[in-house]
Formats: structure tokens, sequence, C-alpha cells
């Protein structure tokens, strides 16, 4: 029987020791002890969030690996393949106005809650991007494009974003007002139940833009 490799030579040991503050082969070491080699993938999950406060999408990648340690799961070898998560927010603003108040809004201590690094920012005709890696291993992409035409020919007309503009209520529907789409996209989703903890994540976050733009349309 070939002797199972350390815990900490397993990819992600390192992005998963910094994410919960516990070292991978410790975590190795507490399923272990919790009979966690007799439990299903989704137990593992469950016992990690009850047990360990672990935060849902960690959870998932923290069973991949462990899985991948006792030998259930090769190295590399997903469920059932690469998933993907996605969520959209349509908000008022032109689109350099909604992606500024999306990175404002993406603080230190809320992209390290999320595992993400910092944005990095690109540029087309129709699309404003920010993207970032994820320290699962995924990848993110935060997409704000024109819901209709005024929000780029304010910015042709004027030559700069409206700001403020992004700071309107994300219901309004106020007649010409520039609004854009603002879309996540999260690829190379190891499992379903991570997609799914992914989507919860995601969705909750949008909620909290939404807020977060309420309250500091004066700002």
């Amino acid at each position: 029987m070939t002797a199972e490799p350390a815990p900490k030579d397993y990819p992600r040991a390192s992005a998963i020791s910094h994410a919960t503050g516990t070292d991978f082969p410790t975590w190795v070491q507490r399923l272990d002890g919790a009979g966690a080699r007799d439990l299903d993938h989704t137990a593992i999950a469950r016992l990690l969030v009850k047990d360990w406060g672990v935060q849902e999408w960690w959870a998932q990648s923290l069973t991949v690996a462990y899985e991948q340690q006792i030998g259930r799961r090769v190295v590399g070898q997903s469920c059932e393949g690469d998933f993907s998560a996605s969520a959209s927010r349509t908000v008022g603003g032109d689109m350099d106005a909604v992606r500024e108040a999306w990175d404002r809004f993406m603080t230190d201590a809320r992209r390290e809650q999320l595992g993400l690094s910092e944005g990095r920012l690109t540029d087309t005709e129709k699309w404003r991007y920010w993207r970032t890696d994820v320290e699962d291993g995924t990848k993110l992409s935060v997409n704000v494009t024109a819901k209709n035409g005024t929000a780029e020919n304010d910015t042709a007309k004027n030559g700069t974003a409206k700001t403020d503009a992004a700071s309107s209520s994300a219901d309004s529907s106020a007649g010409d007002s520039p609004r854009s789409t603002l879309s996540i996209e999260h690829k190379g989703i190891e499992t379903a139940e991570a997609r799914d903890a992914w989507k919860r994540a995601w969705k909750s976050t949008l909620d909290d833009f939404t807020t977060w733009i309420k309250e500091n349309r004066d700002r």
C-alpha cells in the first residue's frame, strides 16, 4: 500500500492554513479524530462548519483536500469536474462609477474574509472589469456593463464618470439616469457543494453592496 503524502504537500494546503488560521496537518488530525474517514463529503463539510466555524466555501475546499489526503480522491480530481457560480445586480450609475463603488466596497477586511487578492482593473469600450485570484485557487471576474445607453454617453460627453450616480438606490428607475449591471463570474470551483456555497456567498455580498451604495450615496 502506498504511503499517504504528508498533508503539507497537498495543493492549496497553504491557502487553507491562511484562511482558517489552522495548518492543514492539524486539520487532518482533527478530522481523523472526529471520525471523518467514515463520513461522506457533505457530512465532513457540515462538521467543519458546525464544530469549528469554518466558512462554508472553505469547508468545501478543506473537505476536498482531506479526501485527497486519505486517498478517497486523487489530487486534482473534482467530484464532477469544474463548476462555476454567478450572480448579478443592476444599480444606478455609469460603468466607471459602479466599478469604482465596488472597488471601494471591497475593503481589505472584506477581501480577506472572502479569500480574495487585490482587484485588477481593466477596460474595454463596453465593459469594466474587476478581476482577482481567490485563495482556494479559483478565479473571479466582476464585470460591469451599461444597462442602457446613457452610461456610456455620459462618460463620453463629460470625460469623467459620475461617481455620485453609483450611490443611487439599486431599485431606482428614474428616467434616463445611467444604470449598470454588475455581474460576478466565479470559475474553477471544485465541487457542486462548493459552487452552491459560493452562490450563497455572492448573493449575500451583492445584498451588502446594494446597502453600502444606499448608505454612501452622499459621500
